[in-house]
């Protein structure tokens, strides 16, 4: 996944990841403010030489090499028995050397001596007490073999002011960086997993097919931004590939997506710019086009293609004009066929849209969903241009890949995805609307178009 991948899915989950990031760095405050509080004091030892010898006899080297050599001789568990027995609390040697630290400071012939513990004052007299005790006890053995170097406590160790642990800034930061790691991990995840299908109002494609038209949700036949979205609709159709695209599909992916309301009102839309229009109910397993949403008003024939594949009417008698659409002719369906796929890949249907084309200037195929059966599958090859219904609300990603997919093995001319049930205008557009239709008539008026070629 690229950058720009990775960044527009958390601005899209940027909700998802505002919150975990929050709760990510609330916990690690919570936790942070929990830890009990530790502070450390610590006193420093000088490697010098004894009051009789020379310091500069002591070379360098040697006096650090000394400081290593005793730092490690300061963990020494008779130095802590004897640190224990002075104190003015009763503690046990390994918890005593638990609370103790020695280091070296490089370079020098320091060596520094700390406690940490939850009490400032106890952190102070381990410190001091442990520092005296080991120089007292260094400087007696160095006294018994004869060495030149002596153990002063060149500064003792002060009460703390603040605790050394928890560090709220370092914990604060290290897990603001976590929060931010496992929110975008969150969010990926979420949008890995999740199936519903989200697309923006910038977005020009879906699954690489440019999205042709965007159809909102209407509360009414009258709805002035209705009618706009089909006449877009018809114009990106037309202008989809560089040759006009005469015979148009419609198909979705699945069942009840308004693809029977979007072959109607696109018949419709290329009505009113003038043309003839023919549409073809090629649906034999659930016919529609009389119950869409806001279509044409009429009833459906009870005969129609599936007559004319079984050869019962002649092509003359297949198109039923619409009465109050000049221009506009529908072929119905007609009865429910028991093999409607058998039927719509029989030579006639072919040889129709042939005709078809020859009579109008727009054909337009509504099909079942290329989901149930071979229906428009077969119908594919017949046309220029494969439109794609897709419910912006309720369908899911991997549904529409796989009708996507399968249109695709069809091998279509062109593939255009229409998104249904989209969010309506805006307020601002809706105004903006209806000031423009008190100035115009509707642009699908029901007496518009021009008669039939026939």
């Amino acid at each position: 996944m690229t950058l720009e991948a990775i960044l527009s899915t958390l601005w899209r989950r940027r909700v998802l990841f505002l919150v975990s990031v929050v709760l990510g760095l609330g916990a690690v405050a919570a936790l942070t403010y929990s830890l009990p509080k530790t502070y450390r004091a610590t006193a420093t030892l000088f490697v010098g030489t004894g009051p009789d010898v020379d310091e500069a006899l002591l070379d360098t080297e040697v006096g650090e090499q000394l400081a290593r050599t005793y730092t490690t001789l300061a963990g020494n568990p008779n130095v802590a028995a004897e640190v224990r027995s002075g104190l003015s609390y009763s503690i046990s040697r390994a918890e005593l050397l638990g609370k103790m630290s020695f280091a070296t400071v490089e370079r020098t012939r320091l060596i520094e001596i700390s406690a940490e513990d939850d009490s400032p004052q106890t952190v102070q007299e381990l410190a001091n007490r442990y520092a005296t005790v080991f120089a007292e006890r260094a400087n007696e053995a160095a006294s018994r073999d004869g060495t030149q170097a002596n153990l002063t406590v060149s500064e003792s160790a002060a009460l703390p002011t603040g605790a050394v642990k928890p560090n709220p800034p370092l914990y604060l930061g290290l897990g603001a960086v976590f929060a931010l790691l496992v929110a975008s991990g969150i969010a990926l995840l979420r949008e890995r997993f999740d199936d519903r299908l989200r697309l923006g109002i910038e977005d020009e494609a879906l699954f690489g097919h440019t999205i042709v038209g965007r159809i909102p949700t209407a509360s009414g036949k009258g709805d002035p931004w209705l009618a706009d979205a089909f006449r877009l609709l018809k114009t990106n159709v037309d202008f989809l590939d560089e040759n006009p695209a005469q015979v148009v599909l419609v198909t979705s992916a699945a069942a009840v997506q308004g693809k029977s309301t979007v072959a109607s009102r696109l018949a419709l839309a290329d009505l009113g710019d003038g043309k003839t229009v023919v549409l073809v109910e090629a649906d034999l397993r659930r016919p529609g086009i009389a119950e869409s949403d806001y279509g044409l008003g009429v009833e459906a024939s009870p005969v129609g293609l599936t007559n004319y594949l079984i050869g019962a009417i002649p092509f003359d008698d297949v198109m039923a004009p619409v009465p109050v659409r000049p221009g506009l002719d529908v072929v119905w369906s007609g009865p429910i066929p028991p093999n409607p796929s058998g039927l719509l890949d029989s030579p006639k249907f072919a040889r129709l849209i042939r005709d078809l084309r020859k009579e109008y200037d727009r054909v337009i195929i509504d099909t079942p969903p290329i989901s149930i059966g071979a229906d428009a599958s077969i119908a594919v090859p017949l046309t220029d241009v494969s439109l794609f219904v897709v419910d912006a609300e309720r369908n899911r990603r991997s549904s529409v890949r796989s009708g996507l997919s399968q249109l695709e093995a069809t091998r279509p001319s062109r593939i255009g995805v229409v998104l249904s049930r989209t969010k309506p205008p805006s307020s601002e557009q809706s105004q903006y609307y209806m000031a423009a239709m008190e100035a115009r008539q509707d642009p699908l008026p029901a007496t518009s178009g021009r008669s039939s070629k026939r």
